[in-house]
């Protein structure tokens, strides 16, 4: 099962995104990297799963995406 991170530009954003990807049965944490993610605070949720439902569910809860990245 592929790996993704979730680039975002606020911890309470990763926090939020984090327990409805849980919820949902996704494997889901949030850490912080800067050089990972240049945006705002460097918060990133790391998600295991089908990345266009992750996306989707995050998008629907009104969650903004900075991008997506796929982890190697």
């Amino acid at each position: 099962m592929k790996e993704y991170f979730f680039l975002l530009s606020s911890i309470t954003s990763a926090m939020k995104g984090e327990g409805i990807l849980r919820k949902k049965g996704f494997r889901a944490s949030v850490f912080r990297d800067t050089n990972l993610n240049p945006y705002g605070c460097g918060y990133v949720i790391k998600a295991a799963g089908e990345k266009e439902k992750m996306e989707y569910l995050l998008k629907s809860a009104g969650i903004r995406i900075n991008e997506i990245k796929e982890s190697r």
